[in-house]
Parts: structure tokens; sequence; C-alpha cells
């Protein structure tokens, strides 16, 4: 395969947009239209919001979008791998990322939303060590939705 770097980009770019509309497109084939909320880089594009790219050479094969909650807590958004390098650890290494990057920030607490059908993802998170929780910020419970979140150890000074 050869190696994959992982940076933070500008969201707002034709290979962010090209992921997120695979994300839309899984969710799509998922759960019903009501529980769908479709994004673009543009929107993504914004103050307190970091999106972690992971490519193959030029290619951008994987995203995740980590938004700034304040009070230590950041939400982890929108993990997609392009469906032709599924399997081969980028979600993991892109999650990774955002992790070492939030700890670096001295950010406490990551939390999620999944929804229940996106098996491939719950196992992910729960091997990294995300555990179950009850719905943050804006969030309602939903029949289709699971709050997940891990947290950080900060290294002692």
């Amino acid at each position: 395969m050869g190696p994959v770097s992982i940076h933070v980009e500008p969201a707002d770019q034709s290979d962010v947009d090209r992921l997120l509309q695979l994300s839309d497109a899984v969710a799509a084939r998922l759960y019903p239209g009501e529980y769908r909320k479709p994004i673009t880089g543009k929107v993504l594009d914004s103050a307190g919001i970091e999106v972690f790219v992971a490519r193959l050479k030029d290619k951008a094969i994987g995203c995740v979008a980590c938004f700034e909650l304040g009070d230590g807590a950041v939400e982890l958004k929108r993990l997609i791998v392009d469906p032709d390098h599924q399997g081969q650890g980028i979600g993991r290494a892109l999650v990774c990322a955002m992790l070492e990057a939030c700890r670096r920030r001295d950010i406490r607490t990551v939390v999620l939303e999944v929804g229940i059908r996106n098996i491939e993802a719950r196992q992910l998170y729960e091997k990294l060590g995300f555990r179950n929780r009850g719905a943050f910020g804006n969030y309602q419970p939903t029949p289709v939705a699971t709050f997940m979140q891990y947290d950080l150890v900060l290294p002692i000074r």
C-alpha cells in the first residue's frame, strides 16, 4: 500500500467534500432520512474545527473532524475511509492521530455520536477505549444513536 500520511488540512477542499459525500452515502444506506445530517467541507471550515486527512501519495483516502466544545472537550465527527482502503487500519490511524493531537492540547474528553447500525465504527471506537455515555450538547437520544466518550489521561507535569 505504501506510506499513509495524516495531517490537519483545510476542510473546504474537493478531497474532503468527496469523503464527506461517501460518509453521507453510508448514512443513507443505514438510516432513515430524518436522522441524517449531510455536511460539507465548507461547513467544517470554521474556527474550532480541525479536519484530519489521511493521504496515500496525493489521494485523500480518509478523514475525521474534531469539533471544539469548550471546557476541555471535543467531539469526534465524520470518520470516513474510502471503501477502496477500508480494512487497512486507516480509520484507527485517523482516530489515534486525532487523540494524540487532543492530548498535546490538554483536551480531557472526546465525545461522539455513532449510529447503532454502524457496527464497524462502534467496534473501532470500543477497541480504542471509548465507552458508552448519555447524550451530550444539543443531541437528543434517538432510536438509532449511541453516544460514546474517551477520557484522555494527561501526563503528569
